[in-house]
């Protein structure tokens, strides 16, 4: 946790603090910085004129508080360093077992790339949706009619604009109001897990999953 100086250094008649501020007028301090300065406030404040014990006990309250900011900080670093690691360790659970999940990332570079997907029950009105890093749709893609089962969509060259990179792919399909919604359609099995952006993900071959998009774990296969 860092903080302007002039945010916290109350008035003072000491030269030295005043040139100090000045030459540190837009770095910024942490709490030793700030201790070493409001000591040095004190060694050299104006004897006709000291600080007085009303900024005294300013200045120390915002030492307090710049404290305990900072320690507040590293407790939320620690929490969330913890957790990342805490849910890869129970990803490696899931390494071995088919999961189901509603979203998949996959590597479009230029050639023709299989999207593999299970259907519960046969399609007649359903649609591929591509999506980029950011969750922009960036095609919808229909599927034909479908039957129950594993399936697959084969994206060819030419016929989407996109450019190679990673992307995601879900199944969506009319539910009773008509209203496209995604299918717990990607299947795979978990080869590995790791980390990115902060989020736990599950490997299925060369597709990858978050962890928060698996609908369905299964049994272990041998």
């Amino acid at each position: 946790m860092t903080v302007p100086v002039t945010s916290v250094l109350g008035p003072t008649g000491s030269q030295a603090i005043s040139a100090a501020s000045a030459a540190q007028n837009t770095a910024l301090l942490g709490k030793d910085d700030f201790l070493k300065l409001l000591i040095a406030q004190l060694r050299n404040q104006d004897p006709l004129n000291p600080l007085s014990n009303d900024q005294f006990i300013t200045q120390s309250a915002q030492f307090s508080t710049v404290e305990a900011l900072q320690n507040i900080q590293k407790s939320l670093t620690t929490m969330s360093d913890n957790s990342g690691s805490s849910a890869v360790a129970n990803g490696t659970a899931l390494i071995g077992r088919p999961v189901v999940a509603t979203t998949a990332s996959f590597t479009y570079a230029g050639a023709t790339v299989s999207l593999p997907f299970t259907l519960a029950t046969g399609l007649e009105t359903g649609v591929l949706e591509i999506s980029d890093g950011s969750g922009a749709v960036v095609t919808r893609l229909p599927l034909g009619t479908r039957d129950a089962g594993a399936q697959s969509f084969d994206l060819q060259p030419g016929q989407t604009a996109l450019r190679s990179g990673s992307y995601r792919y879900r199944i969506l399909a009319p539910d009773a109001t008509g209203r496209l919604s995604a299918l717990p359609a990607v299947t795979g099995l978990v080869t590995g897990v790791s980390l990115q952006n902060g989020r736990p993900v599950l490997s299925l071959g060369s597709r990858t999953v978050d962890l928060t998009d698996v609908t369905g774990v299964g049994t272990t296969t041998n």
